[in-house]
């Protein structure tokens, strides 16, 4: 899949910012998504294009990261449950008490986990 344009502009940043280390944190590429609209398409297409750069992707330190995503899981569920469709990230934020970008970052690790 070719990345949009914001998208790409993302991933050059991430491989200029990590050229030293190799490695990208779910927090740089939370941080580098920002609050655009991504579907789970272009981040799978982001995370395939950081590895196949010879990047590793890193969860975030501690159990901050695991906790987030147990709250955002069961949200995500429910909503998708009740409105016969996915959860849009404004809709689980809300319903989990998180920000919008802690919601991007958990999902994110989510996927990331799923590698």
């Amino acid at each position: 899949m070719d990345l949009p344009a914001h998208l790409r502009t993302a991933l050059d940043a991430l491989l200029a910012n990590s050229e030293d280390s190799r490695r990208v944190t779910i927090d740089a590429i939370g941080d580098a998504v920002g609050t655009t609209a991504v579907d789970a398409t272009q981040i799978d297409a982001l995370l395939g294009a950081l590895e196949a750069a010879g990047r590793t992707i890193d969860a975030p330190s501690g159990a901050q990261g695991v906790a987030t995503l147990r709250k955002v899981v069961p949200v995500a569920r429910a909503i998708a449950r009740a409105r016969g469709r996915t959860a849009r990230v404004a809709e689980i934020a809300a319903e989990a008490g998180l920000s919008e970008d802690e919601v991007r970052r958990a999902l994110l690790l989510a996927r990331v986990m799923g590698r």
